[in-house]
């Protein structure tokens, strides 16, 4: 008998694409510390989205299906970047389903094989995206995990205990 191929669902890639930004990332050196996958928004909804200290976000987006890759084209971020998500931008999908001729420009590609494996096939170029709408994600993103709101303060004086008390109290 036959083994059958392995098909992703595309949770399962949008899992892979978070994990492949925290321990490899688009960039070298430069691996994601806080990584986003499938966050439902308005907008533009990333896979796969990552924050890298000092080197930008990077974006992921999951193709499972050519048709659903040709659409990708239609959406407003898509046909202006500069509104869109990620510094660094990459599709990923099963080997072959999309080729370095049909990206558009500055994206990288991702394949992913019958094993689960990741191969870097296009290197992402970096391009300007929407850093209002990724520090909007951010805020989101700290309340629905519940980071209350208030003033941070990491420089400490010796009598600053009660002065920090008084101000987050104004939030309560």
């Amino acid at each position: 008998m036959k083994s059958q191929k392995k098909a992703f669902t595309h949770r399962e890639l949008c899992y892979k694409a978070a994990r492949y930004l925290k321990n490899k990332s688009l960039l070298p050196f430069h691996k994601c510390q806080y990584v986003f996958c499938e966050l439902e928004r308005y907008g533009e909804c990333p896979d796969a989205l990552g924050f890298a200290s000092g080197s930008g976000t990077q974006l992921i987006e999951v193709k499972t299906s050519r048709s659903d890759f040709l659409s990708d084209k239609n959406k407003r971020w898509r046909k202006k970047p500069e509104i869109g998500l990620g510094s660094y931008r990459s599709y990923l999908c099963p080997e072959g389903l999309i080729n370095e001729k049909d990206l558009p420009d500055n994206w990288g590609l991702l394949w992913v094989n019958e094993n689960g494996d990741i191969t870097e096939v296009v290197k992402a170029i970096e391009q300007p995206c929407n850093h209002n709408a990724e520090l909007h994600l951010l805020t989101n993103i700290m309340r629905r995990e519940g980071v209350k709101p208030k003033i941070y303060s990491y420089k400490e004086y010796l009598d600053d205990k009660e002065i920090k008390n008084d101000i987050n109290d104004d939030f309560l």
